[in-house]
């Protein structure tokens, strides 16, 4: 008896953490530029400086209950499907030309960082993309 009472509880257990980490990622994200204290853990401390930021409200990212989201960038949408593996919140686009983004997932924010290009003197640069729910 105290094994299927024991093999219950963590079966209920189990199941509320698994639909608090849900709606804890279902809302509306908005980008942002960081802080002081967010540049220095998410980029100085790992040695990127300088680095690139995503201005703020330039993406919109909406994760809805149906594992769908809606991803707005510079007025052009992609829609595809989202799962968690872990702490990273994986965005499949319906778009096959689009890659996957993967954004890590800190408290009630999403980042991702990538390096990117500078247009007119090709040098790279680490990118910060930060965004944090509304």
């Amino acid at each position: 008896m105290k094994f299927d009472r024991g093999f219950i509880i963590i079966i209920i257990v189990s199941l509320l953490a698994f639909c608090l980490k849900e709606k804890t990622i279902v809302g509306t994200y908005v980008s942002r530029r960081a802080t002081g204290m967010e540049a220095v853990r998410l980029m100085y401390l790992k040695g990127y400086y300088p680095f690139l930021e995503i201005p703020d409200d330039y993406i919109n990212l909406i994760i809805k209950k149906d594992s769908t989201f809606l991803y707005t960038i510079n007025s052009k949408e992609h829609s595809g499907i989202w799962r968690v593996n872990g702490r990273i919140l994986i965005l499949d686009y319906t778009e096959t030309s689009i890659d996957d983004l993967n954004l890590k997932i800190r408290d009630k924010k999403l980042y991702n960082i990538t390096e990117a290009t500078l247009c007119k003197s090709k040098k790279k640069m680490m990118r910060l993309m930060l965004l944090e729910k509304q």
